[in-house]
């Protein structure tokens, strides 16, 4: 192997290695569960597996019970509007099983970033071979710059981000990122050597992206019939030019499929009718957006506020504590006239990817110079059809009424490409000139790359903590107080203390209630803007005449959407049961016969991850569920309170005494109050 062969290798082992590390370690949450989900019960995290499940059963509709409020209802039917591409992976393990149904996501955003990797690094070398031709040797320093480059766009780009939530949302942009870049190789490949072969692999990886998102298949189709036409008329390919119909068809075929695919679901080319999701509804908001909007969320109108979101240099948030980068501290607003659906704490391509968006805009006019008719199917030109690929997806999101982190993801085909023509175009012909500018240009591009990672990973570490919260969250606050809190600190004058639960505040806020009752946290999100980190459980006990009658006590009433209660009821036989009365009706346990003198302890525990409260007793056992955190009619999530009926013992004229008991405290409530000086008196 030559010494320039080597320097390719070596570099694109380096630059991936570096990006897929902090990937991975956000895919991973920084640990080493390979099942886990963005959400504790799992919601978005099976509906591809039922897709697959229904196409081996020869339908396309999937249980509604699983798509909840993602469901399109048509007549007795329910149809998911994710394309089937995911689903499609899938059959192989449904085959054989059904016990990784809803486990699958993580591996398979794991499979779709090393796509992206592979071919991200086949089009850096393609586009420098068009850029500088194919005899240029790989330079010492253009694989230095090259494997810095690499690190930066395979580990720097909204993917980490989108790493930290495994769940379908985040998913299909890991996949349609992954086909639309290995798309736009293709096409840089056809453009330089039309081949056969070559119009096939373009074919199938522009099927999969027609199959996995709208707004990048239909991009990479139009590239395709855009290089077609280029080679059907174009004096480039005269050879070549019985290859330009089959180019055309690797373009309109695939088309024409997710047309067929979506007309076969919904009626339409490629609109859901939003009208008969089941999320229109139940949310008043989505029916207000439809009704202003025309019957719509997409289309010009919604240009300006998605270009002053995902655009805007203001889009990040800096701060005096771990993780010190964060999204903006509340959701995006938008702009203009338009109502917009939803939104969300979103940050901008021009803050979070800086160095590879400036990149990109410097691509422009080297795309655009005219170039010599004797270059054939050489040079620039053959960057073109691919540049108009990736440019022309990003149209779907701009034109969106919703606005979301996550959507930045349709900017990322196109940063990688204009970025990777910049690399060559200028930034390797300027190191070229001199060492110190080389060093120079590599300092920038390590500097610009470790921005983009460390930004990306530390906003998605967050979001996987406040989205799953439980565990997640308290080893989130945890090492956000060991790095940054103590006495006085910025981190310290986050946190405020009262009797009541919170109100208010501001994003990363955290509010103690009474001595450490409960811990909370501001999410910064308009939509549910406090999160139960901790509470204490909420415990009494409960001891009985020698003879027990028949009888029935509340314990625990609760205060949400609704007022419900728990009670305990004794029978004259020594059995009894617990039971939870609420909006639907009562709920009874299961009967049980505690020893004779046996106190009876029993007791409400706090899941945050469910946003429920446990109840259990001691002799028992489990009995139910009981909601602490709900979402209201407006769809804004609030904290619900708990009545203790009991706050001395007390003995009832029925014989039974109830008396209260103190719950352990809470752990991390209590660090955090020691730690940073909070007087919980």
């Amino acid at each position: 192997m030559r010494p320039s062969q080597w320097r390719v290798v070596v570099a694109s082992l380096a630059g991936t290695l570096v990006g897929g590390l902090a990937y991975l370690l956000v895919l991973m949450d920084f640990g080493t569960d390979v099942g886990r989900s963005a959400v504790a019960l799992r919601y978005a995290g099976g509906f591809f597996e039922a897709q697959g499940n229904a196409f081996l059963d020869g339908h396309l509709d999937v249980p509604a019970y699983v798509m909840g409020i993602e469901g399109f209802t048509e007549g007795t039917k329910t149809y998911m509007y994710f394309g089937p591409f995911p689903a499609l992976l899938r059959i192989p393990v449904l085959l054989v099983t059904q016990d990784f149904d809803g486990k699958m996501t993580l591996v398979s955003m794991l499979v779709a970033w090393v796509v992206f990797a592979v071919f991200a690094t086949r089009l850096v070398w393609l586009v420098r071979r068009a850029v500088l031709g194919d005899d240029a040797e790989v330079t010492r320093r253009q694989a230095v710059l090259a494997g810095l480059f690499l690190a930066g766009i395979t580990g720097g780009t909204t993917l980490t981000f989108d790493a930290s939530l495994p769940w379908v949302y985040h998913e299909v942009y890991l996949w349609q990122t992954a086909l639309v870049v290995a798309a736009a190789y293709w096409l840089v490949r056809l453009a330089l050597e039309p081949t056969g072969r070559g119009v096939a692999w373009l074919a199938l990886v522009i099927l999969c992206a027609v199959l996995t998102r709208t707004t990048g298949g239909w991009g990479v189709c139009l590239g395709a019939v855009a290089l077609g036409l280029w080679m059907w008329r174009g004096t480039s390919f005269a050879a070549r030019r019985r290859l330009a119909p089959w180019v055309l068809a690797a373009g309109l075929v695939p088309l024409a499929v997710g047309i067929a695919y979506n007309m076969w679901k919904f009626g339409h080319p490629y609109l859901f009718p939003l009208q008969d999701q089941v999320w229109t509804e139940t949310n008043q908001h989505r029916r207000y957006a439809l009704e202003s909007n025309g019957g719509t969320i997409t289309g010009p109108q919604f240009f300006t506020s998605s270009l002053t979101t995902y655009f805007d240099p203001r889009g990040i948030r800096f701060v005096d504590y771990f993780p010190w980068v964060t999204l903006p501290g509340s959701n995006a607003t938008g702009s203009g006239t338009a109502v917009i659906d939803q939104s969300y704490r979103t940050g901008s391509v021009t803050a979070f990817m800086p160095l590879w968006l400036l990149m990109a805009v410097a691509s422009l006019p080297v795309l655009l110079r005219r170039t010599p008719a004797g270059e054939g199917g050489h040079g620039v030109r053959a960057l073109r059809p691919a540049a108009l690929a990736t440019f022309l997806m990003t149209g779907g999101v701009m034109a969106y009424g919703y606005l979301a982190h996550r959507y930045t993801s349709e900017f990322v085909p196109a940063l990688v490409l204009g970025s990777t023509i910049t690399l060559w175009a200028l930034v390797a012909r300027w190191a070229a000139a001199s060492r110190a500018l080389a060093v120079g240009l590599g300092v920038v591009l390590s500097l610009g790359g470790l921005f983009s990672i460390a930004a990306q990973a530390s906003t998605g570490f967050a979001m996987a903590a406040t989205t799953y919260r439980g565990e997640p969250l308290e080893r989130y606050l945890d090492l956000q107080d060991r790095l940054s809190g103590g006495p006085g600190t910025a981190f310290a004058r986050l946190i405020s203390h009262s009797d009541a639960l919170p109100i208010g505040g501001s994003a990363d806020d955290l509010h103690i209630r009474g001595d450490c009752d409960g811990l909370y946290l501001n999410t910064g999100d308009k939509y549910e803007p406090w999160v139960i980190v901790e509470e204490r459980a909420r415990v009494v006990s409960v001891s009985f005449p020698a003879k027990l009658p028949k009888t029935s006590v509340d314990l625990f009433v609760t205060h949400g959407k609704a007022t419900r209660a728990v009670f305990l009821q004794t029978f004259r036989d020594g059995s009894m049961q617990l039971g939870i009365r609420n909006e639907t009706g009562v709920f009874y346990g299961p009967l049980f016969m505690p020893y004779p003198r046996e106190v009876l302890h029993i007791g409400l525990r706090t899941d945050s991850s469910l946003g429920y409260m446990e109840l259990t007793s001691t002799p028992g056992g489990y009995v139910g569920y009981v909601p602490i955190q709900e979402w209201y009619g407006d769809w804004v999530s609030r904290i619900g309170s708990v009545d203790e009926l009991y706050d001395a013992p007390t003995t009832l004229p029925s014989g039974l005494r109830v008396a209260p008991e103190t719950g352990l405290t809470p752990p991390l409530c209590a660090q955090l109050a020691s730690h940073n000086g909070i007087d919980l008196s």
